[in-house]
């Protein structure tokens, strides 16, 4: 049995995996893996499998019983994708929808890993934080409010702290190069509440984005994820926070659109590829639309609640979009791990990664506002964000974001 086992990007020019720990620490590392096999191991027992099948790129899908029994707001259409001097593709979503594969009626999709793909290192709280050790001293993923301290996560993003119901944005999607299966890189947005003081867990997120992560999906490849936290990224675990359906929470409500789905990737001045997204607080629930798609919600309050009155029960206090990258500290010199597309944003449209018409919803009614806020980046020299909120294009508020990494 392979375990702890922390993989090189094969498109490395250095390929060579780290050294091996002593016979104590492999023993640990044994241990662990099995307690994370396990825990999903009893996570799919849990549940009513009507059927099964198979992603054309090698995904298992449950078929289960939807517990989506809210009804989501009116479709509003997104944005239309690019404009006539810009334009880019939809995504297409081929996983499920045109292949025939959806399951039975009244039923929807959650993945079900193969246990035995599962190779990360560290413990179960590891696994399904926000990166490994995604809470050591302050929040990591802090979009822009806490004080900084030595992290692993580097980000370049723009911030609004206001009052709000939700957010929209559109996120041009790119298939970046990433050093090490235990980093990621990711383009999202947060919908955010509580102070993210160090050593409180009165912080609460909502946040989806698009996210390149071997550890948590088993390959180099552009996911759809979702991820929320209830206590400032503290501890994670079913109703606690986590990643897409591997902590109960979620309310899967699409039959065709759902988290860790495959994405479509833009090519270097070629095709461009969006995502579209939303996340509107509705009766109660945070729901979440990719594309012209309600795929599923968040329930905030009631039995099933996650929040709570000083959090995102009823409303939110920013929002943020831009680039998360994690540069685990157990490797040796700065990640070349890309943000974006790898490159910095003067490079410019099909070239560098962007974000378009970016807005918040400013009532419970549904009123939308063009975003305008301030940018942070903690490592300028590595990933860059520059910002357009003048509101004069048909990409209203607006940013490209990204670089190479590689340097600190």
């Amino acid at each position: 049995m392979e375990f702890g086992r922390i993989e090189r990007n094969p498109e490395s020019p250095e390929s060579a995996p780290p050294p091996r720990a002593g016979r104590d620490l492999d023993r640990e590392a044994a241990e662990q893996l099995d307690e994370i096999r396990q825990y999903f191991k009893d996570l799919y027992t849990r549940r009513d499998v009507v059927a099964r099948t198979t992603t054309p790129y090698g995904e298992d899908l449950d078929w289960v019983p939807s517990e989506a029994d809210a009804e989501p707001p009116e479709l509003d259409c997104p944005e239309d994708s690019g404009s006539s001097d810009r334009p880019a593709l939809p995504q297409p979503f081929e996983a499920v929808a045109g292949t025939g594969q959806t399951g039975p009626p009244g039923t929807v999709p959650m993945v079900h890993k193969q246990l035995d793909s599962i190779t990360a290192a560290g413990t179960l709280q590891d696994y399904l934080a926000k990166g490994t050790r995604a809470k050591l001293v302050i929040p990591p993923d802090d979009p822009g409010i806490a004080p900084r301290a030595v992290s692993p996560h580097k980000y370049a993003h723009t911030v609004q702290q206001v009052t709000n119901y939700g957010t929209e944005g559109v996120i041009n999607t790119w298939r970046p190069y990433v050093e090490w299966s235990d980093e990621f890189s990711l383009g999202q947005e947060w919908v955010v509440r509580g102070s993210f003081a160090p050593g409180t867990t009165d912080g609460q997120t909502v946040e989806v984005g698009t996210q390149t992560y071997k550890g948590l999906y088993g390959d180099w490849y552009p996911h759809l994820f979702i991820f929320y936290t209830t206590n400032n990224y503290t501890a994670s675990g079913p109703k606690k926070g986590g990643y897409n359906t591997d902590v109960l929470g979620w309310k899967q409500k699409s039959a065709t659109v759902y988290p860790t789905i495959r994405l479509a990737e833009s090519v270097f001045d070629g095709n461009q590829y969006e995502l579209a997204i939303k996340v509107t607080l509705f009766a109660g629930n945070w729901w979440v639309r990719i594309g012209n798609e309600w795929m599923g919600y968040y329930p905030a309050g009631g039995p099933d609640g996650l929040f709570n009155a000083a959090g995102l029960l009823n409303q939110a206090q920013s929002i943020d979009w831009g680039g998360e990258v994690v540069d685990e500290v157990s490797h040796p010199g700065p990640t070349k791990t890309w943000m974006g597309s790898g490159y910095y944003p003067f490079n410019g449209w099909r070239r560098a990664a962007y974000m378009r018409n970016l807005a918040y919803q400013s009532d419970t009614a549904g009123s939308m506002v063009n975003m305008q806020g301030f940018i942070h980046e903690t490592n300028p020299n590595a990933y860059r964000i520059t910002t357009d909120f003048s509101g004069t294009t048909t990409w209203g508020s607006n940013c490209y974001w990204g670089g190479p990494g590689g340097v600190e």
